[in-house]
């Protein structure tokens, strides 16, 4: 798998913080029999070498880890957690496709409520990924209505999917919807993380905005260019034909005067 981009910053301490609040729940909890302990000691181990190895960007490794993770996976609460991650590497190596039909697998897992309410952004950054903008907009448009901004990890990732909606309309050409989102972006999250990406991209759609009106005058010109070479073909055209139109008659007349038995030069002579 290819490495293609990161996770936000505050995506990786968010999943960082549920990651070790959920170890760290398990170890607590008593009551476990040899079996349950054993389970849950082989995917605290896998689990977290998944989580190390995904710090270090080495996705294949990190997705072997948390398959592993799944498998010896006790309580829905932990397959879940193994799947999610399991997604997150997909994305961040580029294999979409698969990160996808884990998502889905991942809502129809017992358990791991928090996990699933990510569903839709992680969702929405893969079908970005592979071109698919106009369902990607349904999904963060969702996301970011259903995300109170009332935290600084809320509006983070409130910020996030109305970024990732503008870049999807700005993909799709939707110049002004999209300048709307990042302007919005701009105005309500100064703090955000995407502030200065926003910032960006307003001023790139105002270029680019100013290239196509460029462009808009060239081919008006260019269009006026042609029809000037059309008229002054059309001319020309028009004048060679009554050009040989002339000289048809000067023969036809010429040779009427030979059958009359006048020689044209030699009355011209005579003159």
């Amino acid at each position: 798998m290819k490495n293609t981009h990161k996770p936000p910053f505050f995506l990786i301490m968010f999943l960082l913080a549920g990651g070790v609040a959920f170890s760290q729940t398990g170890a607590s909890a008593g009551g476990y029999d040899e079996v349950s302990a054993a389970s849950s000691t082989a995917f605290s181990s896998a689990f977290q070498q998944g989580v190390a190895l995904y710090g270090q960007g080495k996705w294949i490794d990190a997705a072997v880890q948390f398959r592993e993770a799944h498998g010896a996976a006790a309580t829905g609460d932990e397959c879940a957690e193994a799947v999610y991650w399991l997604c997150l590497v997909e994305e961040a190596g580029g294999d979409f496709e698969s990160a996808i039909r884990n998502l889905e697998v991942l809502e129809r897992t017992n358990g791991g409520a928090s996990r699933k309410a990510e569903i839709p952004y992680l969702k929405g950054r893969a079908f970005y990924s592979l071109g698919r903008y106009d369902e990607a907009i349904v999904l963060f448009k969702g996301y970011a209505d259903r995300t109170p901004a009332d935290s600084a990890v809320a509006i983070a990732q409130k910020s996030a999917a109305l970024y990732w909606t503008g870049e999807c309309l700005f993909a799709l050409g939707q110049l002004d919807m999209a300048q709307d989102v990042f302007f919005m972006i701009a105005r309500q999250y100064p703090q955000s993380v995407k502030y200065e990406a926003s910032v960006y991209r307003i001023a790139l759609i105002y270029q680019k905005k100013v290239e196509q009106e460029l462009l808009e005058l060239l081919r008006q010109s260019h269009e006026e260019f042609l029809k000037t070479i059309e008229e002054y073909q059309r001319r020309e055209r028009s004048y060679a034909q009554a050009l040989l139109a002339y000289q048809k008659r000067i023969a036809a007349l010429e040779a009427s005067l030979r059958e009359a038995g006048i020689d044209a030069s030699a009355a011209d002579d005579g003159k």
